[in-house]
């Protein structure tokens, strides 16, 4: 969350330079658009963001939580507790470290 307060701290800024360099004949017009962007940024910087809920809890972790690693080909790598979430093509997916080669990444759970 602190990372996109910054992000909208530095969008707003950006509208209002924006405003500050329209020509003159739009000048009001410019500062008032401005003006209410920078008011809807700060009604969603204060606004929770909804995150959605899956209808199905996740897994527990795998039977196996040790695997073959697919770079080194050493069965070190090891499933890493808490980081079951949901994939974006469906299920559910583990992130992975081996412990020999330091390869880490995400693993669909059968």
């Amino acid at each position: 969350m602190a990372d996109i307060t910054a992000r909208m701290a530095d969008l707003k800024a950006r509208i209002d330079e924006l405003a500050s360099l329209a020509a003159s004949e739009h000048r009001e017009r410019a500062r008032s658009l401005a003006g209410s962007l920078a008011e809807e940024l700060e009604r969603l910087g204060e606004e929770p963001p909804a995150a959605p809920r899956s209808a199905v809890p996740p897994p527990r972790a795998p039977r196996d939580e040790v695997e073959r690693c697919p770079v080194c080909s050493l069965r070190s790598y090891r499933f890493q507790r808490g980081t079951i979430r949901e994939s974006e093509y469906g299920g559910f997916e583990a992130f992975y470290r081996c412990g020999s080669c330091a390869h880490e990444g995400w693993q669909a759970l059968a």
